[in-house]
């Protein structure tokens, strides 16, 4: 279940319309990430699953599996944008990842979620 997610997600990621996503928009996107809302919750939601990583919910194969899709979140939108954002939805697919491995659940993670499920990288408040 948890690679069949990712994978839909990770299709998803690459049929965003990348030609809509000039120099301003990209660093508006980055901006918007780099600020209130957005950072305060993404980090909250980091350090909530790191918190309940541990030998026996978390283990290698999952982080070399999460590894693996990181890799292929940033190469979707490095073949596109190549630049920060890359690593922005790399670090995004890690998160969620995780919180499929982990079970946990959060209202502001499954909006996120939705956004790559629209084709959309979201920023500021979602």
């Amino acid at each position: 279940m948890v690679a069949d997610l990712v994978e839909a997600l990770l299709d998803c990621l690459g049929e965003i319309e990348f030609s809509c996503l000039d120099e301003n928009t990209v660093n508006a996107l980055l901006d918007g990430r780099d600020h209130d809302p957005f950072e305060t919750e993404w980090l909250r939601v980091y350090h909530a699953l790191e918190s309940l990583k541990n030998e026996q919910s978390y283990t290698e194969k999952n982080g070399e599996e999460q590894e693996r899709v990181c890799e292929n979140a940033f190469m979707i939108i490095e073949d596109h944008i190549p630049g920060e954002l890359s690593e922005y939805v790399s670090d995004d697919f890690g998160l969620i990842y995780d919180s499929l491995v982990l079970g946990y659940q959060d209202a502001w993670l499954d909006k996120l979620i939705a956004g790559y499920r629209n084709g959309q990288i979201l920023t500021g408040e979602i």
